[in-house]
């Protein structure tokens, strides 16, 4: 199967049951910048995201059933939750999407396995919003180096110096 190239996907948008029923494929990059919903964990907005969309067409039991297969790799700059500077992620995503139509039943004993996902078809479908959105569950809930310290005056040796609040608030419910 050939692919589609594409210097840039922030703009493409796609039929994703015809994308999957014609196992049409699109390749290209995603700048870091033009994933805003990772605002809050990004330390650095520098780099690029490779993604691959290929469709597919898997039949089981007599019954068609069409899908995306996602492919993103790139390092991303997260903040670190223990020293708060920036620690490297290498994202690595290879993920098999089930299209689900308007209207059909989620096939819910398929999803007991971790064969694939479900996502409902759309006929306008973002491969930028559809990336960003697997990226966001492919992230760890708690970045963090191997071994690290919290900074001074967090946590640690700095804290024991200062006295509690809740001693502070102690002390006055004495009086």
């Amino acid at each position: 199967m050939s692919c589609r190239e594409e210097p840039d996907l922030a703009g493409a948008v796609i039929d994703s049951l015809k994308f999957a029923a014609e196992e049409d494929c699109i390749a290209g990059k995603l700048a870091l910048t033009q994933l805003t919903r990772l605002s809050d964990v990004l330390a650095s907005w520098e780099g690029w995201l490779d993604c691959k969309l290929e469709g597919y067409r898997d039949e089981r039991e007599g019954e068609i059933r069409l899908g995306l297969h996602l492919h993103v790799s790139g390092r991303l700059s997260l903040h670190c939750q223990r020293c708060l500077a920036a620690v490297e992620f290498d994202c690595v995503i290879d993920s098999r999407l089930l299209l689900v139509p308007p209207g059909a039943e989620w096939p819910e004993e398929d999803l007991e396995t971790d064969d694939y996902d479900a996502i409902p078809a759309s006929r306008e479908l973002s491969v930028l919003s559809l990336v960003e959105e697997e990226v966001l569950l492919t992230l760890p809930l708690v970045p963090r180096h191997a071994d690290c310290q919290p900074p001074s005056g967090i946590g640690g040796a700095g804290m024991e110096s200062e006295p509690s609040p809740f001693a502070v608030l102690a002390g006055l419910k004495k009086h």
